[in-house]
């Protein structure tokens, strides 16, 4: 019967938080049942801990991207729709995490956790060294030719204050999961989340600057990834046509579950 009743509790805050984020506007109305399915895979696979960690990097994504908004607007780097997440953006940010949940439903074991800690921990690394990495003053590079500066915003451009912002993101999922006993050990946890996050930020870059599509409107000649733009096709002028920045992110979170796991398991002795 107790069981029964925390399901019924975890099922409601499931659905308050993902309500309370459309009407914060940290996702827009569509996003609401993805963002749900998103916390309960989460909740009723990886329990609490696991759900209050998606939480915090929830907020870390939200804090970061509304931060000086207005300039990133302005400079034509600003997350669209005034901030607001889409059901795309929260499934490949989540989707992965969603599974491994699941997974761990069936299969717990700290290996399993790990793989959490890295798919997380990229994601909000990811997210926080472009929110950041916006802000900087200095021009950013593409990764794959560092003597060449892009447009802030350009995908596979990186500078060290977006860096910066990416290790200062996997840190607090690392503290926070430390906090909560999510792994065993402090130092595997930090190393966990900080690999995970870093190696997962690098491949989003990495892809972004090698796949991803990017062209220009045929209208109003601004850069941009959409495919339609002022209601006209837009012109693509490089990376693969169907390569956007959604299925980037899912990539980065693969690379850091994996690279998390992986090290996990060596420092365990597994391997």
């Amino acid at each position: 019967m107790l069981t029964l009743i925390n399901a019924v509790i975890e099922f409601f805050v499931v659905i308050g938080v993902a309500l309370a984020a459309v009407l914060l506007k940290a996702i827009d109305g569509r996003g609401f049942l993805a963002s749900a399915a998103v916390g309960f895979a989460v909740m009723y696979g990886g329990g609490v801990p696991w759900f209050v960690v998606v939480g915090v990097f929830f907020i870390l994504g939200v804090a970061s991207t509304f931060y000086r908004y207005g300039y990133k607007r302005r400079i034509g780097g600003a997350q669209g729709k005034g901030g607001a997440r889409n059901w795309p953006n929260i499934l490949a940010n989540g989707g992965l995490v969603s599974i491994i949940a699941v997974w761990n439903l069936f299969h717990p074991g700290a290996p399993t956790a790990a793989m959490f800690l890295g798919a997380i921990s990229a994601s909000a690394a990811d997210t926080a060294a472009t929110e950041i990495g916006l802000l900087s003053h200095s021009s950013p590079r593409l990764i794959t030719h560092p003597s060449r500066a892009v447009p802030p915003g350009t995908s596979g451009g990186v500078s060290p204050l977006g860096f910066v912002g990416s290790a200062f993101a996997s840190l607090v999922i690392a503290g926070m999961a430390a906090s909560l006993g999510i792994l065993p050990d402090l130092y595997a946890v930090v190393l966990v989340c900080l690999a995970g996050g870093i190696v997962g930020g690098i491949a989003d870059s990495l892809a972004g600057a090698a796949f991803q599509r990017g062209g220009y409107c045929v209208v109003c000649l601004k850069p941009t990834e959409e495919l339609r733009h002022c209601g006209e096709k837009t012109r693509v002028t490089r990376g693969v046509r169907y390569v956007e920045n959604n299925v980037v992110n899912v990539l980065a979170t693969v690379a850091g579950a994996l690279v998390s796991a992986a090290i996990f398991l060596a420092l365990s002795g597994a391997l």
